[in-house]
């Protein structure tokens, strides 16, 4: 059996040595943006897309705006990750969009081609001659707005032409990675199809063999339950059909579970991943049990336990930096199992050097796809082949072992036969034993007795923490009860805005006690004489930094600043209340001093002058929709906020919008449209919430925050609110 073994263990050995020396001299490759095909034959191979592209950083080019506009490229090599190119440009970093594009020269046309744009993080548009054939995800430069996604399939298109122009946008804000890892392939339908399937087909008759290898061992464990290494075997091998299954490489979990968001794969991957480190220790530690530490596997437990709920709670742009973390706990684990194979196999342990065999095959071929999936090395996918030796070793040990167990239970029949042949003084000696140790739990139950005692009075000890931790707590609720009030005290009384306003309306709704939104009003007499008719109304509304007690102390510092700015120093402009504000901010939280405190605010400031009919705006990350002649408008405001210091000076754009009688104009925080719910537990978003509006803006004033506030309630359903929600609504 181990020559079967060792044999395939040697090709694949070699056949990896030879193949990562190989540098495919043939293979084409892009030059300054242009790969030349004429020469190649297309008809034989897919080929790899890679080499220099054209590459624009921070701006998504769409493929009429080359053909109109000169736009001067960079060139970069694919694949490759931005995080890379961050090495040598300091302002390009993995957080980010960008456009490539390659111009292509083959000999061949009216023709139908593939193209297959594989991890690309973590959304991309594709265009070929102009014409978009792939989508993955969302594309955008907002990173509120950006969609991410897994969507790896080929597509197919007709050239009619022998040049070929591909544009490729792709954004990322959702993890640690940018850019394009994996190369983008190239070739005639009928070779891309093939290729897919080939693919396709290794990917299910390694995920049914694993599970058929699972099962077998779970039954053998069912119907031996004292041999734990079945069971270890079976978890471990069901760990790693799970990883394969939401893996990026072979990306089946589209297929099993294609409703799935990418967020939740990509946890179940990183997941996967300790959790097959972690079962595949306990697997080794249940074969050699006196080689190994309980500690240790303590430690590693608890270790994966603390990752999986990191995963769980933190979202992809944190958990994702956690990769080199995870390679260099591995490098240790793997160190270990490498000593207690080896501490085994000096003990002269029972099929030592299987395992230790099988596992350095699993861990050469893990080594190779790191290397080769990280672009260090040019070889193929080999766990394939290393999954399938090392199960055929394991599977040979387990069974070594059940068949010695089988022998040892023969063994033991054999005895039982001589017991009952000396039963009558069996029963006499135990009969002395039972007596003696019922005299042994005498002595015990009057140490329980004792025992129980000592946990009576620790009860009780409890029972009073219990009520103190109850005080306490009320207490902390009251305290925030009444900084709720105070909160409240200080916004705008509703007579006020009766008093300035005909019709509007304010749908104010935290999520917590104390908000983190707040909204704001004041008037300034611009006049001489002081003409009340002159007067310059002023509204705010602003959403601070989180939300709950954090976010209620930046809406005093807000309601204290814009009382200083506008009351005191009379500031009316739209565009210089931000600036003073933003001023005060990092003025007061001392950013300047300490880069690391980010805290701040989100606003629109909408001032309004009745005697020129003119309603001004400036915004801070949060914009202004307003209504005229049944269609919506929309002024963005800039797409930083209040507070932080950026590399650059922040400016702060001003608008001017002269109002007509029926004009509807709205203000507000992103809480609304962040809202997840639906049928589908996805966020409301912007889009939608324009089109709600533009639904209800004929209703009254007081209708529509009616509809508005049953809107949110019908799709927040029975998920939890996820932020404060502000919306001001004012109609001329």
């Amino acid at each position: 059996m181990m020559r079967m073994v060792k044999i395939p263990s040697f090709v694949l050995l070699i056949s990896m040595f030879i193949l990562s020396c190989n540098t495919d001299t043939d293979r084409p490759y892009a030059e300054k943006g242009v790969l030349n095909l004429s020469s190649y034959q297309l008809q034989e191979k897919v080929i790899p897309l890679d080499g220099e592209w054209e590459f624009y950083w921070n701006k998504l080019i769409a493929p009429q705006d080359f053909k109109e506009h000169r736009i001067k490229p960079e060139y970069v090599m694919l694949p490759a990750i931005w995080n890379d190119l961050s090495k040598k440009d300091t302002t390009i970093s993995a957080q980010g969009f960008a456009t490539y594009r390659l111009q292509i020269y083959n000999q061949s046309k009216d023709s139908v081609f593939g193209v297959k744009i594989s991890k690309a993080y973590v959304s991309y548009k594709f265009w070929v001659n102009g014409k978009l054939i792939a989508e993955a995800g969302k594309v955008s430069y907002d990173k509120d707005s950006v969609v991410p996604s897994r969507e790896y399939e080929s597509r197919y298109f007709v050239v009619d032409t022998n040049k070929l122009d591909l544009v490729l946008q792709v954004s990322n804000f959702n993890q640690r990675k940018g850019g394009i890892q994996s190369s983008i392939l190239f070739g005639t339908e009928k070779l891309m199809s093939r290729q897919e399937r080939k693919v396709f087909g290794i990917s299910l008759f390694l995920l049914g063999l694993l599970l058929i290898v699972a099962i077998n061992h779970f039954i053998l464990f069912y119907l031996r339950k004292d041999v734990k290494s079945s069971l270890y075997f079976s978890l471990f091998i069901f760990s790693i059909a799970l990883n394969i299954i939401f893996s990026e490489h072979y990306n089946l979990s589209s297929l099993i579970f294609p409703d799935l968001s990418w967020n939740l794969t990509l946890k179940f991957d990183y997941i996967s991943d300790y959790l097959s480190l972690y079962l595949f220790l306990r697997y080794i530690s249940s074969l050699y049990i006196d080689e190994s530490n309980k500690k240790i596997n303590h430690v590693v437990l608890l270790f994966t336990l603390l990752m999986t709920a990191f995963i769980l709670i933190t979202q992809p742009i944190i958990f994702t930096y956690t990769r080199a973390f995870f390679y260099f706990t591995a490098g240790l684990i793997l160190l270990y199992i490498l000593l207690i194979l080896s501490k085994a196999i000096l003990s002269q342990k029972e099929a030592a050097k299987h395992a230790l065999l099988g596992t350095f095959v699993l861990l050469l071929t893990l080594i190779n796809d790191g290397l080769n999936n990280s672009l260090l090395i040019h070889t193929f996918d080999a766990l394939t082949v290393g999954l399938i030796i090392f199960i055929i070793i394991q599977s040979y040990l387990i069974s070594l072992r059940l068949s010695k167990a089988y022998q040892y239970s023969l063994q033991l029949s054999d005895e039982l036969n001589y017991f009952n042949e000396n039963l009558e003084q069996i029963v006499k000696d135990r009969t002395l034993q039972i007596e003696q140790a019922k005299e042994e739990l005498e002595v015990q139950s009057e140490s329980l007795k004792v025992a129980n005692d000592e946990i009576v009075k620790i009860n009780q000890i409890l029972e009073g923490q219990s009520v103190e931790l109850t005080k306490k707590n009320k207490a902390l609720t009251d305290s925030i009860n009444y900084a709720k009030r105070l909160q409240q005290a200080i916004l705008p009384d509703k007579k006020v805005f009766e008093q300035n306003f005909d019709e509007y309306f304010i749908f104010f709704q935290p999520k917590d006690i104390v908000s983190g939104d707040f909204y704001w009003y004041s008037d300034v007499d611009t006049s001489w004489d002081f003409d009340e008719s002159n007067k310059i109304k002023i509204v705010i509304a602003a959403d601070c930094t989180g939300h709950g007690v954090p976010g209620a102390f930046m809406t005093l510092l807000g309601h204290n600043f814009l009382h200083l700015i506008v009351n005191i120093q009379e500031v009316i402009d739209p565009e210089q209340i931000l600036y003073k504000l933003d001023q005060l901010v990092v003025e007061t939280l001392k950013q300047n001093e300490d880069g690391s405190m980010k805290d701040g605010m989100d606003i629109a400031v909408l001032t309004i002058d009745e005697e020129k009919e003119t309603v001004a705006f400036s915004g801070a990350g949060n914009p202004l929709f307003y209504i005229r002649d049944n269609e919506l408008h929309e002024i963005k405001g800039v797409n930083f906020g209040i507070g932080g210091v950026l590399r650059k000076a922040k400016k702060f754009e001003p608008h001017k919008i002269p109002y007509q009688k029926g004009d509807i104009f709205y203000i507000f925080s992103d809480g609304f449209a962040d809202q997840i719910g639906g049928p589908e537990g996805r966020k409301y978003y912007k889009k939608k919430f324009k089109e709600f509006l533009l639904g209800i803006h004929q209703k009254p004033m007081n209708e529509q925050r009616y509809l508005i506030e049953k809107e949110f309630e019908g799709w927040k359903g029975d998920k939890k609110q996820i932020d404060d929600i502000l919306v001001m609504g004012f109609k001329f």
